[in-house]
């Protein structure tokens, strides 16, 4: 498996963690790809921005993204490791932290010029390094929505038709 070039700088994305079952329940966090190929989770909330997480691209066992029907609140990277450990980041809501030797010019033109990167990306670089990884995007998941729909249509118009006919 031919895996990407190491990355010129740290990847640094000042985002939200979801903890619990619910929306409410957050951590902001700072998620890092390292120019060492390394993804680090660190917590912005405590005093001493305490690192949750730091592993390898390989020792990420399932990868997914599941972009939001109602925006980028409800989209989520959910990273698995092979330890077991699960952490559900809402990507799209992220944004470019400052490395920091930056001042606020060049952060501002290494955004001009760099962007932030996708959702897409997240998954196609994990994959390049073995994850099992899915993106799916919200298109899909309204499609899934509208087909389940249909479905439940239909198996209501049959049991009205079978309960008409011994009706």
């Amino acid at each position: 498996m031919n895996q990407p070039a190491p990355m010129a700088t740290d990847l640094r994305l000042n985002t939200t963690m979801l903890t619990g079952a619910t929306v409410f329940q957050t951590r902001k966090v700072r998620l890092e790809w390292t120019r060492q190929d390394r993804i680090r989770i660190i917590d912005l909330e405590s005093p001493q921005e305490q690192v949750l997480a730091d592993f390898a691209p390989q020792e990420v066992a399932k990868a997914s993204y599941v972009g939001g029907v109602y925006g980028s609140q409800q989209s989520t990277l959910t990273l698995r490791t092979v330890s077991g450990h699960k952490f559900r980041l809402m990507i799209d809501d992220a944004v470019v932290s400052p490395q920091p030797w930056e001042s606020v010019e060049q952060y501002n033109a290494r955004v001009a010029r760099d962007g932030m990167p996708s959702a897409t990306w997240w998954t196609e670089r994990l994959a390049s390094f073995g994850a099992n990884a899915k993106h799916i995007g919200a298109g899909k998941i309204w499609l899934w929505g509208v087909g389940g729909g249909v479905a439940l249509v239909a198996v209501i118009v049959v049991i009205a038709a079978i309960a008409a006919a011994f009706g």
